[in-house]
This record gives structure tokens, C-alpha cells and sequence, in this order.
């Protein structure tokens, strides 16, 4: 079964790039559209899609999973992922190629698991995409990533310092891995911010995505 989503289309007579932002754990593509409505203002020329993850979420039957993080068995946790990045990849392929546009004019944008996906389907593409920005994320298999590693696109993270879900440590650990990889990556940290996005994580997010056009 192919991902559902919900899409904003671009205001402007041409498309000229696609933004993909994917869910959390436990949520739908609606708790993120906000963040697409407010940047098309900024973005005229951008196509926005934000898809639901496959899976009904195994705490919380009215949202949605990318993998079930209340299982135990690691192999079925990469399995589950694996099958949800050949979703992701399907979806954004046939989205690339209904606008005629390349990866080069791809960005993943990703919150908490939205950004384990979006940095895992980012570097394991062959061609480079533009960039992925994660909030409160982290790298979710290390050994499948540099299995998988065909490309470095550009990455920044913005993370809360009192984020109880994923602990800024993991941003942190993912960072100096990545590094160490040669990726050119960056990150911002925000004091007293838990699991969430900020207004200054909005703002710096638009930034991130306006530099790397």
C-alpha cells in the first residue's frame, strides 16, 4: 500500500523545488502542517508533502509509525524501517517526477523519527538531495547508515537542551559521527526546550533551506 499524505502545492506559476516533512512517533502529517503553511509564505516556489507514516502507531491507534518503538526485537525494527524507506523512496520519486524536478531540489525535513527516516533515505540515495533539517532527532541505526552510505547531503539539527524523548547526547553523538564522515553538518542547541519545535527552530529551519536553494 502506497503512503497517504496531504500536499501544498506552489503558489507561485513554477515549481522549483519540493520539501518533504516527515512525522514523529505517534503522529500524523496534519500535527506538522503548520510548519509548511507558514513557510510557502517565504517559499512561493516550493511544493510541500508531508506523508503518514505506514504503520498505525502501536501506542496511539489514531496516529502513525515509521517503526514500532515499543519493540523489543531489533531485527523487525530495521525490517519495519527498511520497508518504510522503500515507501518514502516511491512516493518521492513519483513526486520528483510529476514536477520534473531532480534531487538536487529535495529537502527532508524530519521531527524526531520524521528525522531518522530523513536522514537514512538522505544518504543512501546515489544522487545528492539539498539538504535534510531534523528536529529533536538523531541517527537511529549507525551500521546501517555507513552500510548505506552512498551520498552526504548537507544536514543541520536543532535539538532542546531538556529534551526528554531523544536526549540532546544522541544530536550530539550523531553529530561527531557524521563529522568524522565527512558530511558538512550543523546543529543548534535551545535552552529550556524539550521535545519540540521552537518559533526560533521555525525561523532557523527556513534559513537552512533559503541557504541551501
Amino acid at each position: 500500500m502506497s503512503l497517504k499524505y496531504l500536499e501544498l502545492k506552489n503558489m507561485s506559476n513554477k515549481c522549483n523545488k519540493i520539501v518533504f516533512i516527515l512525522h514523529g512517533y505517534g503522529a500524523d502529517a496534519n500535527d506538522l502542517l503548520s510548519i509548511a503553511k507558514y513557510w510557502q509564505r517565504f517559499l512561493p516556489d516550493f511544493f510541500f508533502c508531508l506523508p503518514n507514516a505506514p504503520n498505525v502507531c502501536q501506542i496511539n491507534s489514531k496516529g502513525f509509525e515509521w517503526f514500532d518503538l515499543m519493540q523489543t526485537d531489533e531485527k523487525k525494527i530495521l525490517e519495519e524501517s527498511l520497508i518504510s524507506l522503500k515507501k518514502l523512496e516511491k512516493l518521492i520519486d513519483n513526486k520528483l517526477e510529476m514536477l520534473n524536478l531532480k534531487f538536487k531540489d529535495l529537502f527532508l525535513v524530519g521531527f524526531s523519527q520524521g528525522t531518522m527516516m530523513s536522514i537514512q533515505y538522505a544518504i543512501s540515495q546515489k544522487k545528492e538531495i539539498a539538504g535534510v533539517l531534523g528536529y529533536s532527532g538523531k541517527i537511529f541505526d549507525y551500521e546501517l547508515l555507513i552500510k548505506n552510505l552512498n551520498s552526504r547531503p548537507k544536514i543541520n539539527f536543532l535539538h532542546g537542551n531538556i529534551d526528554e524523548i531523544v536526549p540532546v547526547e544522541e544530536m550530539y553523538k550523531a553529530v561527531d559521527f557524521l563529522k568524522l564522515n565527512k558530511f558538512n553538518v550543523d546543529y543548534k542547541v535551545y535552552n529550556n526546550l524539550s521535545h519540540a519545535i521552537s518559533p526560533e527552530g521555525l525561523s532557523e529551519g527556513l534559513n537552512f533551506i533559503k541557504k541551501n536553494i
